[in-house]
């Protein structure tokens, strides 16, 4: 039996991980959104009870928990991507604001 398939949802997940961060530094959050949607249904299927067996039957474990650790990580600094990249956006609306109100004031 070739054990390498079963880790595929996890190196999927993880090349995805790293699309997803490419993404978010490039500021294409459009294409981001659809991509982690995407990332997300196939994250689900590693619940399955039948696919955790399996990876614990061909000792894989290990191999799998590097993976997921390395998705960790991924995640971590995407957290801290979309965070600054929704300050910006808060902070661009705010001066958007302020702007639309001069120009408000100006015309009466």
């Amino acid at each position: 039996m070739d054990i390498d398939p079963l880790l595929d949802p996890l190196t999927r997940a993880l090349s995805q991980s790293h699309a997803l961060l490419s993404l978010a530094q490039a500021g294409d959050w459009e294409s981001f959104e659809t991509l982690v949607q995407q990332r997300q249904q196939g994250l689900l299927s590693l619940n399955d009870h039948e696919y955790l067996e399996s990876l614990a039957q061909a000792d894989l474990e290990a191999k799998a928990a590097d993976v997921i650790q390395e998705i960790q990580t991924i995640n971590k600094t995407l957290a801290e991507l979309a965070e600054s990249h929704r300050e910006n956006a808060a902070s661009e609306l705010r001066q958007n604001n302020r702007t639309a109100k001069a120009i408000d004031a100006y015309g009466q």
